[in-house]
C-alpha cells in the first residue's frame, strides 16, 4: 500500500481462538477509498499532445489480516498479508503496428498479493523482519497536511506523458524498494524508530518463484540487492515528525548505483502544522532529480483542515526547466468517513516547457 491509513477513520477487527496458543490474535481489517478526478491539460505540441481533459471515478481496496502471539522461546510473533485491489490493476498492451491504438489487455495483478507480507519477530524494543512493503518507507509526502489518500503530485501523475514529455519530475518516494521481498532489523529508540533493511533482487513480479520453490534459473530476477536506512520520530521534540532516508541500489557493469535521499519533516504548535522536505534521487545514468515541497495547514476545528503549499522539482543539469506546482487541500472528518479535496496545478510537467495541468481531487475514504 503507497499510503498509509487514514488515523482518523474507525478500525476494528475479529478475533480467534488458536489450540495451544491462548493468548494469541487473528484480526481482519478493511480500508476503501472512493475518488473522483477532473484534470484540464495543454502540451507544448498542439493536437499531437493529446491535449485536452478529462474525469472520471477512481477506487483502491484492501484487506489486512494480522496474526499475532508468542514463539516457544517467549518473543512476540506477529504475521500478516494484504491484499489490495486498485482500479488500475492492469498493464498496458505493446502498441502493434506504426499508428495502433494500444490497449488494454495484458493483467498484471502481481502487486495485488505482495502487499504488506511479512513475519516479525519481536525482542523487547528490537523486531526483526522479513516480508515485503511492511518495514517503514519514505513513500509518503510531509506536505500532505489535510489527510488526503493522495499526496499533491500523485493527483497529476501521467499527465507529462499524455502532454508528449515525461513523466511528473517531483519523486512522491526516494529511490527505494521497500515493496521488494528482504528482510530487515527496526529498533525502537524512544524518540525515533531507525531502521535497516537489505533486498537481495528487484520487485515482487521478478521474484515470483513457484509456490515455495524459487525457481532461481526460471523466474531470474536480474536486479542487483538494495540497503536502506531510515529513522522517523519526534527526536525529543514535541510536536515533530522528522524522518531520514537514505538508500543505494547495485547496478551491473559500469553503471552508477541508485541512491535515494530524503530529508523531512512537519511540526505541529496548536492549530497550525508546518511541514517541509527534499528527496534527492540519483539514477544509475547519474543524473539526480531534487524534488522540495513546503506547506502550511490550519486546523478550523476538531473536524476540518485546511492547507496550502508550494513543490518543486528539476534535474541537476544545466539549463533544466524547474517543475512547479501548486496546491491546496481541505479535509473534513466525519468519523467513519473522512472526505477529502484537493486543487493542484503545474507548469513545466516533466521539465518540458508549455506542460501544464490543472486537477481537482475529490475522496471518500472508511476504514473498518
Amino acid at each position: 500500500m503507497k499510503k498509509h491509513l487514514l488515523a482518523t477513520s474507525a478500525i476494528v477487527g475479529s478475533l480467534f481462538a488458536f489450540a495451544g496458543q491462548a493468548s494469541a490474535q487473528t484480526t481482519i481489517t478493511a480500508d476503501m477509498h472512493l475518488t473522483y478526478s477532473a484534470v484540464s491539460n495543454k502540451g507544448s505540441g498542439g493536437a499531437a499532445d493529446k491535449a485536452g481533459s478529462y474525469r472520471g471515478f477512481g477506487k483502491e481496496t484492501q484487506l489486512n489480516i494480522r496474526h499475532a502471539g508468542k514463539l516457544n522461546n517467549g518473543a512476540g510473533y506477529v504475521a500478516g498479508f494484504s491484499i489490495e485491489h486498485d482500479g488500475n490493476d492492469r498493464t498496458l498492451a505493446a502498441t502493434q503496428g506504426s499508428g495502433a491504438a494500444t490497449t488494454q489487455t495484458a493483467v498484471d495483478i502481481s502487486g495485488m498479493f505482495n502487499e504488506n507480507v511479512y513475519m516479525d519477530f519481536i525482542f523487547g524494543n528490537t523486531t526483526l523482519t522479513v516480508g515485503a512493503d511492511h518495514i517503514q518507507n519514505p513513500d509518503f509526502t510531509y506536505t500532505n497536511l489535510a489527510g488526503l489518500r493522495a499526496d499533491p503530485e500523485d493527483i497529476l501523475d501521467g499527465v507529462g506523458k499524455n502532454n508528449a514529455g515525461a513523466d511528473n519530475l517531483y519523486d512522491g518516494a526516494a529511490t527505494s524498494r521497500y515493496t521488494s521481498f528482504g528482510a530487515g532489523i527496526i529498533q525502537n529508540l524512544g524518540f525515533a524508530r531507525a531502521s535497516y533493511y537489505y533486498t537481495p533482487g528487484g520487485t515482487p513480479s521478478a521474484e515470483s518463484g513457484v509456490a515455495t520453490t524459487p525457481r532461481v534459473i526460471e523466474n531470474k530476477d536480474a536486479t542487483e540487492s538494495g540497503h536502506e536506512f531510515m529513522a522517523r520520530g519526534n527526536f525529543g521534540v514535541k510536536g515533530l515528525d522528522a524522518t531520514l532516508f537514505y538508500s543505494t541500489q547495485d547496478s551491473e557493469g559500469s553503471a552508477k548505483d541508485a541512491i535515494g535521499r530524503m530529508v523531512g519533516a512537519k511540526y505541529n504548535f496548536g492549530s497550525i502544522t508546518v511541514a517541509a522536505e527534499l528527496k534527492r534521487n540519483t539514477a544509475n545514468t547519474a543524473i539526480t532529480t531534487e524534488s522540495k515541497s513546503a506547506a502550511i495547514g490550519y486546523a478550523v476545528n476538531k473536524d476540518l483542515t485546511v492547507a496550502a503549499g508550494l513543490m518543486e522539482a528539476e534535474r541537476k543539469q544545466p539549463g533544466a526547466l524547474t517543475e512547479d506546482t501548486k496546491f491546496i487541500q481541505v479535509g473534513y472528518n466525519l468519523g467513519p468517513v473522512v472526505a477529502g479535496l484537493a486543487y493542484v496545478a503545474s507548469d513545466n510537467i516533466g521539465a518540458t516547457l508549455g506542460n501544464e495541468a490543472k486537477g481537482l481531487y475529490f475522496q471518500l475514504s472508511s476504514a473498518f
